[in-house]
């Protein structure tokens, strides 16, 4: 064999080898950036679960946010604040009065002037709304059934 036949050899040598490598390198060098967006997607996704119920709350409170209205929507504002603030809202409602109480009036279409009554009525249905027995989800759903039923639940709301 001549130089020129070996140098040819070896060139083809190097350039499939390296060819080889390349691929081998372009995955070994991928690698990490691929598992690390798997587990940002794995952990966007799971941030997302968690956050959405306050991201509704959020968007169910900022005005305009949303153009829907009516008693769905309403009732779905009062249903999300009380799974939101529903510790507060137990306290208020314990003492009979306080920001969260009068915040579940409103969301419920309670008027202002039947603000006392439904201070009185929550105090009294407290045993009913927040039993030790019953689980925490299905506790909200006592609150925004009662709240709902001297609110917008009770018929044509006062000016």
């Amino acid at each position: 064999m001549t130089a020129g036949s070996w140098m040819t050899v070896i060139g083809g040598l190097l350039l499939i080898t390296t060819g080889c490598m390349t691929d081998a390198t372009v995955e070994l060098t991928k690698a990490p950036f691929d598992a690390t967006s798997q587990l940002t997607n794995g952990t966007t996704d799971a941030l997302k679960e968690f956050l959405d119920p306050t991201t509704d709350f959020t968007s169910s409170t900022t005005p305009g946010a949303e153009a829907g209205s009516g008693l769905a929507r309403a009732k779905k504002r009062l249903e999300l604040f009380t799974a939101y603030a529903y510790e507060n809202i137990r306290m208020d409602v314990s003492r009979g009065g306080g920001e969260y109480l009068v915040s579940l009036a409103s969301l419920a279409g309670v008027s202002s002037s039947g603000l006392g009554e439904f201070r009185s009525m929550m105090q009294e249905e407290y045993r009913s709304m927040f039993d030790e027995h019953i689980p925490v989800k299905d506790s909200a759903a006592r609150i925004v059934e009662v709240a709902w039923a001297k609110g917008y639940g009770a018929g044509p709301v006062e000016p």
